[in-house]
């Protein structure tokens, strides 16, 4: 039943028949199965969507950053577009500068997504992996 909202609005927000902007989309962590999502609408129409699975609780899915908010056309390469994503004080839009390091503080950096989009970006610590501390470890108290 959610996933199926989720389809429907990313087909909304990438869709050229609708009077919405084109959207740059990066995805934090994918989710497994969905239970339930929020849309949450930040300054400058940056849309951020928090997933809820049924044994991890609320996480943020993925930001959805309007491409004319970072000055951008359909046209311009990804390679440029992530140049610019990593370097956030380029931006000219003041809310978005914010979301921006606010994305490269908390989850490092940004990276090319995998999908046939050509606005789709991840960040690095969507595919880290738990690392496992071997030996003694001090408790604290």
């Amino acid at each position: 039943m959610s996933e199926d909202k989720l389809k429907e609005f990313l087909s909304k927000i990438t869709d050229s028949k609708n009077e919405l902007p084109y959207y740059l989309n990066i995805l934090v962590k994918p989710g497994k199965k969905l239970f339930d999502f929020k849309i949450k609408k930040l300054p400058s129409n940056i849309f951020k969507l928090t997933a809820h699975e049924d044994k991890s609780g609320w996480f943020v899915r993925s930001y959805h950053i309007p491409l004319d908010n970072l000055a951008l056309t359909l046209d311009s390469k990804k390679k440029e577009v992530l140049r610019l994503l990593n370097e956030p004080k380029k931006v000219f839009n003041r809310d978005t500068r914010e979301v921006l390091e606010e994305i490269s503080r908390r989850y490092e950096e940004i990276l090319q997504g995998s999908g046939t989009g050509k606005f789709n970006f991840k960040t690095s610590r969507f595919k880290k992996k738990k690392e496992f501390k071997m030996g003694v470890q001090k408790k604290g108290f």
